[in-house]
């Protein structure tokens, strides 16, 4: 599971119930979930267990965790069955948190490092990868504040 967010507020946490034969099991004793991440070789819980909810006459087993802090990084969700036999099934998911804008951040930046750019008069212009069409421009300053293209102090959004 890969959320692309800072601090989701609402993390769904399902499961999908099968027998052995995979078909669909819906009924259970006890379905319950919880999230831990490691810190080095020490386990460190996330959200306690806690119990999931069918969802409807399904198979699917659900809870909508409310974390009141994520930060980005990889964890770890388990989930525990217990069908009505005393049947114990327990299935473990990777989750990782993304942050989607750093993300898309890091893709600009390397756009314009990567790209072409080039000086007319006082304006330097950062081109997209086909290497003409303007992705940012900018007005080119000295010192003094007065439109230049040698000793230049500042740039100026245009």
């Amino acid at each position: 599971m890969i959320i692309e967010t800072v601090d989701p507020v609402h993390v769904p946490l399902q499961v999908l119930a099968q027998n052995l034969d995979g078909t669909p099991k819906t009924v259970l004793t006890s379905a319950s979930v919880r999230v831990y991440h490691l810190s080095g070789h020490t386990e460190l819980e996330d959200l306690h267990p806690v119990d999931m909810v069918q969802v409807g006459d399904s198979s699917t087993w659900r809870y909508v965790w409310e974390p009141a802090n994520l930060p980005i990084g990889h964890y770890f969700v388990e989930y525990t069955l217990t069908d009505p036999d005393g049947a114990l099934f327990v299935a473990a998911e990777d989750m990782d948190i993304r942050d989607i804008a750093r993300q898309a951040d890091v893709a600009f930046i390397k756009r314009v490092e990567s790209g072409r750019w080039q000086i007319h008069g006082n304006q330097m212009t950062f081109y997209e990868e086909d290497g003409s069409t303007p992705l940012m421009q900018f007005h080119l300053r000295d010192i003094h504040g007065a439109p230049s293209n040698i000793s230049i102090f500042e740039r100026v959004p245009v």
